[in-house]
């Protein structure tokens, strides 16, 4: 299955990005935990599209693609906002003191472990596209 919606650059769209990740977690087949994992991925790269990419610009727009199988969920973010370059982010120290610890990078250590797959790419044309995907755990 697969779905694809347009969302205004507004951060009063996460609500119903939530419920269409765990609608969509719950066909897949996946528990609350993966569930939750799932939703706070797509929850922190749709903010971070939002209010870096878009500006927090309402006129502006991003595309969620959702697809899945039973045990898999597949998610594309589509948008055309300001340029990124994730590899340069390390992951944080997580022993540092908060004192020490950057500002920045916390959420893309986050996707890099709750999903399975994350990866970043920009078109020719472009348009930046994230992509994660999540595997049902082994029994």
């Amino acid at each position: 299955m697969r779905q694809s919606f347009d969302f205004p650059a507004d951060t009063s769209v996460l609500a119903k990005i939530g419920e269409l990740a765990t609608e969509t977690g719950r066909a897949a087949g996946f528990n609350d935990n993966e569930i939750n994992d799932i939703n706070l991925a797509v929850s922190e790269v749709c903010t971070n599209t939002i209010t870096h990419g878009l500006k927090n610009d309402p006129t502006r727009t991003f595309q969620l693609v959702i697809q899945w199988n039973t045990g898999e969920i597949e998610i594309f973010i589509h948008e055309a906002g300001e340029p990124f370059d994730p590899p340069d982010l390390k992951d944080p120290d997580l022993e540092a003191s908060l004192e020490d610890r950057p500002v920045r990078g916390l959420g893309l250590y986050l996707l890099r472990n709750l999903m399975d797959e994350a990866d970043y790419r920009v078109g020719r044309d472009g348009v930046k596209t994230w992509r994660m995907l999540k595997r049902k755990a082994e029994a």
